[in-house]
């Protein structure tokens, strides 16, 4: 009896004959040089469709043809492989490309072989990662059905896992950086992708017939937060209508081709989670559902918290250092700008993202110990004497102490900023007289962000220098007052320090704001 007599003699189950495009099918790939299998392996599965979708058959005739089909196509859903082909381990050798070359984890291997002494079970099963192996005589259409189905339901889940687990990565991205404007975007987006993980909206699918959004509804309106799917961001007319009545209604709406979920706010914001499509959505099972988007709901509410809690200790920042320039008599762009330098400089040093934002965040308060400083000193036209010089420098420590009584991150960070700001590479500097990586780095940061914007702008006892002037003396001072790998930044990115101090420029902001 043939293999092909073999693979009809029972009848596969009845199945809805449906003729969806071909883009929505499972994607099986068949190997086998002998092209009658071929022929009545797609005959004995034409009928079969898994959670909604048929099957689309791709044919390679060798183990080689079948890597390059592989390397083309990465949604592969099961690979139907014959062991002994152009060679005795043909077979083997592509089941190895799959997992170990292409690193393919979730294609479904099954392992078909008219020779099972040639390639015995226990030893390949473990070796190669085979999902099922199975001797082409026993393989009838009934069983074959039965064993796709297993497969495409495995390869479902494994997919639907490593999405949530890449949407659980954003999520845990965000929360280690909620001090960063853009955490609850990237938290929505983990957010959403989880949800669609939850809801089998497997990659291509998904993105081809499903669209997913986190919006927010303020007193600006509503924005988008984050979107998947393979619609624009803006809102159409029907989704904007099944939003607002959940809105409008304070509760979620869920519909045969939608699922909403309203999450209202203690900070005046209510957001959204929003999946449809043109085809009803298989729903999960609605207690962990429920349990997913009433912990989603208490992590919105907390990293807007966060947010606030952000926003206003930059408030704080701003309004101490306001105090400061009503008298020296610096613009509050001074210290908006030395923000933006230490920033840039931080990130190009590779500091973590908490880092630079602490840093940008905290910059702003390296003067502050100036409101310790006599007008008349503080305010001189010309050049200081030898005292009052000696009066000036205590600003650094008059700063760092006062601030160092904060137990707040930024704070702290600020009293280190004000109290090192002015210490030299060289060891020359004040109060501290620290030299070399004895400075802390937010100090060895704000020192050369602080000078170049000072050289940079009109003072009461000085006119601003050219920026060709600046270049040579920060590069001058290179291992004498600056740190080197400063210097170099600095010299590399110097149209970035330049756009900066234009952006934030005096005179333009005074004037947008007249």
């Amino acid at each position: 009896m043939s293999d092909d007599a073999l693979l009809f003699d029972e009848f596969a189950p009845e199945q809805p004959v449906e003729t969806p495009d071909e883009q929505d099918r499972w994607k099986i790939l068949i190997v086998d040089d002998e092209e009658g299998v071929h022929t009545v392996t797609e005959l004995a599965l034409d009928r079969v469709r898994f959670a909604g979708r048929g099957l689309s058959f791709l044919h390679a005739y060798s183990g080689e043809e079948a890597k390059t089909i592989l390397a083309d196509t990465k949604d592969i859903a099961v690979v139907l492989l014959d062991v002994v082909m152009e060679t005795d381990d043909a077979g083997l050798r592509v089941a190895d490309y799959i997992r170990e070359e292409v690193g393919n984890r979730e294609a479904r291997i099954i392992l078909r072989t008219g020779q099972p002494g040639q390639a015995p079970e226990e030893d390949v099963v473990v070796r190669y990662d085979i999902n099922s192996y199975k001797e082409k005589t026993e393989l009838t259409a009934r069983k074959l059905f039965s064993t796709i189905y297993t497969a495409l339901r495995s390869y479902r889940d494994i997919v639907a896992l490593e999405r949530n687990r890449h949407g659980l990565e954003k999520v845990i991205e965000a929360s280690a950086s909620l001090m960063e404007k853009r955490s609850v975007k990237s938290f929505s987006q983990g957010v959403l992708e989880q949800l669609s993980a939850l809801l089998y909206l497997e990659r291509d699918l998904f993105l081809l017939e499903y669209e997913g959004l986190v919006a927010e509804k303020d007193g600006e309106g509503l924005h988008v937060l984050a979107h998947v799917g393979n619609g624009s961001k803006s809102l159409d007319t029907d989704v904007l209508n099944r939003i607002y009545e959940a809105l409008n209604a304070q509760t979620d709406v869920e519909k045969e081709d939608c699922f909403i979920r309203y999450i209202g706010n203690r900070n005046g914001v209510e957001s959204i989670l929003y999946v449809g499509g043109d085809h009803p959505l298989e729903m999960v099972d609605g207690h962990i559902l429920n349990l997913f988007c009433r912990n989603a709901a208490v992590a919105f509410d907390n990293v807007r918290l966060n947010t606030a809690l952000r926003d206003t200790q930059e408030e704080i920042v701003y309004s101490l250092c306001e105090v400061a320039e009503t008298r020296s008599k610096e613009t509050g762009n001074h210290v908006r700008r030395v923000a933006h330098y230490s920033k840039l400089i931080a990130e190009e040093l590779g500091l973590s993202p908490q880092e630079c934002e602490e840093l940008f965040l905290a910059s702003p308060l390296h003067d502050i110990g100036k409101i310790g400083i006599p007008d008349a000193v503080l305010n001189k036209p010309g050049k200081l004497d030898a005292d009052e010089w000696v009066t000036m420098q205590t600003h650094a420590t008059i700063g760092e102490r006062i601030l160092a009584r904060s137990k707040q991150p930024i704070i702290k960070a600020a009293s280190i900023v004000a109290g090192h700001h002015h210490e030299n590479w060289d060891g020359s500097g004040y109060p501290h007289g620290g030299k070399g990586e004895e400075i802390p780095i937010y100090g060895r940061i704000v020192a050369l962000a602080d000078v170049f914007d000072a050289l940079a702008s009109k003072r009461c006892y000085k006119e601003a220098w050219a920026i060709s002037e600046i270049k040579e003396f920060i590069s001058s001072q290179s291992r004498k007052k600056f740190d080197p790998q400063i210097v170099d930044i600095f010299e590399r990115r110097q149209s970035a320090f330049e756009e900066i101090l234009w952006r934030y420029n005096d005179e333009m902001v005074a004037s947008a704001a007249d």
